[in-house]
């Protein structure tokens, strides 16, 4: 079978797995203390303490703040409702979701808020969100077999065996090289809303420590986007959280 008879059998298969992400479209500075953006100033209570690290008790940067009241209509309310604010530790750098190094929460902006002057606090260059742009988006070729598309390699013999049988498709002794198109990622990299996990070294998606249920991915952060923050090598994080208990929340990332 031809590669263009695989992917046109790949279709409905496809097409059953995509979802929608966003892209999120920036202005420079910083529009608030509610804005959506990427660092910038914080919402925090009038008598809150600024968020430190943990571990090392240092001071923690704001990476993102999300109103989720302004988000994609077909997300609202899929996340909770509020400010979703993520603060994390450049100093102890863990990538490890569930840590102390990093502070993943929804706060309710009531009352009086805490005046802080932007020099008052660790962060980067305030980006706000203004907008976004929808994409579709596919799974990573991590979590094609749990999503009932199989490869399986043959790598003495230089070949692949191809199944997904809900298509009903069986493809025998396929070369790899002819394979590498039917296997082409289409997850979308770079900072995102929703959508597949960019994943950088295989699944990892935390467990809640509640209820273990799989979290689920909220935003994707990636090295060097809108921020100017590596994550080890090039690597890509991201903001996950219960589907049950939606105040549980964290951050974690991976690099190659």
């Amino acid at each position: 079978m031809e590669i263009k008879e695989i992917l046109e059998q790949l279709a409905p298969w496809r097409d059953a797995q995509k979802r929608l992400a966003w892209k999120p479209i920036v202005e420079e500075g910083d529009r608030g203390i509610t804005a959506s953006k990427f660092s910038g100033v914080p919402w925090l209570a009038e008598n809150e303490s600024y968020p430190r690290c943990g571990d090392c008790q240092a001071l923690m940067p704001l990476f993102l703040q999300l109103d989720l009241s302004k988000i994609p209509a077909e997300l609202v309310g899929r996340f909770g409702n509020g400010l979703l604010q993520m603060f994390y530790c450049t100093d102890c750098g863990s990538y490890m979701p569930l840590e102390n190094n990093k502070l993943v929460r929804i706060v309710q902006p009531s009352g009086n808020a805490q005046s802080l002057q932007p020099d008052a606090h660790p962060s980067f260059p305030a980006k706000t969100i203004v907008g976004w742009t929808q994409l579709d988006d596919y799974p990573n070729s991590q979590e094609y077999e749990e999503l009932g598309l199989i490869f399986d390699y043959d790598f003495s013999a230089n070949t692949i065996h191809i199944e997904c049988p809900s298509v009903g498709l069986v493809i025998e002794n396929l070369s790899m090289d002819d394979a590498l198109e039917a296997e082409e990622v289409y997850t979308v990299p770079g900072d995102k809303l929703a959508g597949y996990p960019y994943w950088i070294q295989g699944i990892e998606y935390p467990y809640c420590p509640e209820c273990n249920r799989r979290m689920e991915v909220v935003f994707q952060i990636d090295s060097e986007d809108n921020l100017p923050y590596m994550f080890g090598d090039v690597g890509c994080g991201h903001i996950t959280q219960c589907p049950q208990h939606k105040e549980i929340l964290t951050f974690g990332w991976a690099c190659s």
